[in-house]
């Protein structure tokens, strides 16, 4: 698939898992990175890197355990599992610095894709050693040396938690986006929060 064209569509999955977020009616505010709104919440500078990173959506959450947690999110819209497993590991060296950088702006890490990956361990993708993995993947970025033994000297063990804590793991399937309330009901839904004084 040509580079614009995989643009293009990664865009148009951002969008879709917005809108589904959006719908579950526990988001209080979204974004995407291409908002303008967005870019600066959503941009992150590795370490030891001269490029930066971002992900897709990020926002503030709402209702019962959740109540103004913001959120990030990686946008996977792939139909296979492909090579989202090394992407994965990726993306967690990216929560590890973004909880480094930003605490308060990172308190749930979300994966949304629309095909599972990594199936065998896939109970293991969200754990303190999963993670641990992600950042050993990226040491050079994140902690500036290529050599494994020095960088596992470097790694926080409590933000290693502290990123496995914090991470969702979600499965979408078309049918899937379906499963939400109505536009126009989400607009009532509103509209009885307003006058209930909620927001």
């Amino acid at each position: 698939m040509p580079g614009e064209e995989l643009h293009v569509r990664g865009a148009d999955y951002a969008r879709r898992a917005k809108l589904w977020l959006d719908n579950t009616t526990r988001v209080r505010a979204s974004w995407l990175v291409t908002d303008q709104f967005g870019v600066d919440r959503l941009t992150f500078s590795w370490p030891f890197a001269t490029e930066g990173f971002s992900f897709d959506l990020g926002g503030i959450l709402r209702g019962e355990g959740l109540d103004n947690q913001s959120f990030l999110t990686e946008v996977k819209g792939y139909s296979t599992p492909g090579d989202q497993g090394s992407h994965y590991l990726s993306y967690l060296a990216k929560c590890y610095v973004a909880v480094s950088e930003h605490p308060g702006n990172a308190q749930n890490f979300m994966w949304i894709t629309w095909c599972p990956f990594n199936v065998t361990n896939w109970n293991e993708l969200c754990s303190p050693a999963k993670v641990r993995e992600g950042v050993l993947h990226e040491r050079g970025r994140v902690l500036g040396t290529e050599d494994h033994d020095k960088a596992e000297t470097l790694i926080n063990g409590s933000r290693i938690k502290d990123v496995a804590d914090r991470l969702w793991l979600i499965v979408l399937s078309e049918r899937q986006e379906k499963l939400v309330i109505s536009p126009e009901e989400l607009g009532e839904l509103e509209r009885i929060r307003r006058k209930r004084g909620q927001s």
